[in-house]
C-alpha cells in the first residue's frame, strides 16, 4: 500500500520544481492552491498531481488525496490495481479519469516480530529523483463549500516486489516517464502492461521506531 509519501517543494528536482512552477502560474490565486502541500504527504492532504489535457498534453492540477468510501465514509487513499476494472467505485474513473502523482520517495512500515515497535521507512527510487505513481480520480460534493466540487484521487498498489517484500505486501503501481501519456489517455486497459518489471531499484533509510 501507500500510506504516505514525499515530494519536496521544487527547489531540489527540476522536475518537480517545473510541476510546482506551473501549478503557480495557473492557480497561484486559488484557495485549492493554497492548501497545496509538500515534505511529507498524508491522505487528505492536497498535492500537484498530473492529468491530461488538449492535444496529447498533460497539465498539473491541485488535488485531495483519498476518495470517500460511499459505503462507510472512510477515506481511501489506495485501490487495488487487480479487479479495478471490475469495481463500481473505481470503473468510471478507470477509464476516463487516470492521473499521474509525483513524488520523491514513500513511506512503508515494517514490525518484524510482535515484541517489537514497527520501523518506519522512507523508499526512494536509486536511479532517478523523481517516482511517478499510477492513480485515478473522481469529482465530489465539496464538504467546504467553497466550490460545488472537489477532485480526490487514489494511487494504485500492486503486489510488492522485489525487497519492497520484506516490509510490506503491496507497493504503488509506477509509470516510467515513457508510459505516462499511455496511462492518462487510457490506451492500456491492462494495467499490467505499465508496470515496471523488473521494479526500480530502491534505497531504504530506516527513520526509527514508531507507535
Amino acid at each position: 500500500m501507500c500510506g504516505r509519501f514525499v515530494i519536496d517543494d521544487g527547489g531540489e528536482v527540476a522536475e518537480i520544481r517545473k510541476i510546482f512552477d506551473e501549478l503557480k502560474k495557473h492557480y497561484g490565486n486559488t484557495i485549492e492552491f493554497g492548501s497545496v502541500r509538500a515534505g511529507e504527504i498524508y491522505p487528505g492532504d492536497v498535492v500537484p498531481v498530473i492529468i491530461p489535457s488538449e492535444g496529447f498534453r498533460i497539465e498539473a492540477v491541485p488535488m485531495r488525496w483519498g476518495m470517500m468510501n460511499n459505503y462507510n465514509g472512510k477515506l481511501l487513499p489506495n485501490a487495488r490495481s487487480e479487479g479495478a476494472y471490475e469495481k463500481s467505485m473505481f470503473r468510471e474513473s478507470m477509464r476516463n479519469k487516470r492521473c499521474i502523482i509525483p513524488a520523491n520517495g514513500f513511506f512503508e512500515w515494517a514490525r518484524f516480530n510482535p515484541q517489537n515497535k514497527k520501523e518506519k521507512f522512507l523508499i526512494r527510487p536509486v536511479h532517478s529523483p523523481v517516482l511517478y505513481f499510477a492513480g485515478i480520480y473522481e469529482k465530489f460534493p465539496n464538504p467546504s463549500g467553497v466550490s460545488k466540487e472537489q477532485a480526490r484521487f487514489v494511487i494504485m498498489t500492486r503486489e510488492a516486489k522485489g525487497h519492497i517484500r520484506s516490509i510490506h505486501s503491496r507497493m504503488p503501481v509506477t509509470v516510467e516517464r515513457r508510459y505516462i501519456l499511455k496511462w492518462l489517455n487510457g490506451e492500456s486497459r491492462d494495467i499490467n502492461e505499465i508496470f515496471n518489471d523488473p521494479v526500480p531499484e530502491y534505497a531504504f533509510t530506516n527513520m526509527g521506531s514508531v507507535g
